[in-house]
């Protein structure tokens, strides 16, 4: 099949101006509803956390939340991250813990109010630790990488008319026994709200 060069060069001219528009249009991001997750709730405390300096260059230009938390007397550390001015910032938690050290031994799903989340059960020399993360839009979670780079890109696309921007939630969690993830996720319904 041969592509006809006018073709090519129209379709690369839209390509330019359409990059040269978004530059121009700012989204608006996910802030207000980051903002909105409460500090405390019935048998919830939590408390901000600072993040490190790895953390800090990572997460540059996004907005997160970093808390520890304790939920019905289980602790867990609670990271929003709203990609909505650097994407790059997201990506599959997987690969995070995997270069922190840790060895993923199961992976297996778990389902949140509107979707699922995936579950996660590490190892690094000898310690345990399990994580629980998903995507949200505000409307829907969704615990795939591809699903949310497909979402911020349709959104890119139609200049944020497509929906909130999606932020990814993760749950982390340390030592024995497992956390009890159905009664932890049911308990935090603000949580659940993002």
């Amino acid at each position: 099949m041969k592509i006809r060069p006018r073709l090519v060069w129209t379709a690369l001219a839209i390509a330019v101006a359409l990059g040269a528009l978004w530059q121009f249009v700012p989204l608006a991001d996910a802030s207000a509803r980051l903002g909105a997750l409460p500090a405390a709730a019935p048998g919830i405390r939590s408390e901000n956390m600072e993040l490190t300096p790895a953390e800090q260059q990572i997460f540059a230009r996004t907005n997160v939340v970093k808390r520890i938390a304790s939920v019905d007397g289980q602790p867990v550390v609670l990271t929003v991250i709203d990609g909505t001015r650097n994407r790059h910032a997201i990506h599959d938690p997987r690969f995070c813990f995997q270069g922190a050290g840790w060895t993923v031994k199961n992976s297996d799903t778990v389902p949140v109010e509107h979707g699922e989340a995936t579950r996660l059960k590490l190892e690094k020399s000898g310690e345990t630790a399990e994580a629980v993360f998903w995507f949200t839009d505000g409307e829907h979670q969704f615990n795939s990488p591809y699903t949310y780079w497909m979402r911020t890109t349709l959104r890119r696309l139609t200049f944020g008319r497509s929906g909130g921007e999606p932020v990814l939630v993760i749950l982390t969690t340390g030592g024995s026994p497992s956390a009890d993830w159905d009664r932890l996720l049911h308990a935090w319904s603000d949580l659940q709200a993002l």
